[in-house]
């Protein structure tokens, strides 16, 4: 009898994975390359009754929609963190943490990402307003090669609040 529930018990559990997996809808389908929950930010050990804001935010850059941008963000108290992932259609991607500091709806951090197996980092800044995340762009350095974000360059690039939950 303890064989027959433990195998039953087995078997449920298996078509639930088989009916969750199933019901993916299209859109976190057509971006599952960064669609997966290890991607939102972990509050793991966080005290989130401070947690002031929490969201993902998506930037489709073309008219296509094949080059997508993807910051999930934590902020507790004036502390960032959270992850960014710019991937480019049939480009290298760029994926990594966030990390920082909040001063009024300015978001001044620091990007450690990943492009090509090297490791990097980049300072980022955005302005959080209402459902709508803005971020300043990146020049290039003309005698390092290196982007940076220039201080008076205007919050030019938009992403949308997007639902975190429909990209696990």
């Amino acid at each position: 009898m303890k064989t027959f529930i433990t195998k039953l018990s087995l078997s449920l559990i298996s078509i639930s994975f088989f009916f969750s997996a199933c019901n993916q809808t299209t859109e976190s389908k057509k971006h599952a390359n960064w669609a997966d929950s290890s991607f939102r930010s972990d509050t793991t050990g966080v005290d989130t009754t401070h947690v002031t804001t929490e969201g993902c935010f998506l930037g489709l850059a073309d008219v296509s929609s094949k080059d997508s941008t993807f910051i999930s963000l934590s902020i507790l108290d004036n502390k960032v963190t959270g992850k960014y992932s710019w991937i480019p259609f049939e480009k290298d991607r760029r994926t990594g943490t966030l990390i920082g500091t909040k001063q009024g709806d300015t978001l001044d951090v620091v990007w450690r990402f990943t492009q090509e197996g090297t490791q990097d980092t980049l300072r980022t800044v955005f302005l959080l307003q209402n459902d709508q995340l803005k971020q300043k762009p990146f020049s290039i350095n003309q005698e390092t090669g290196r982007q940076f974000t220039d201080d008076k360059s205007a919050f030019s690039i938009s992403y949308q609040k997007t639902d975190c939950s429909a990209l696990q």
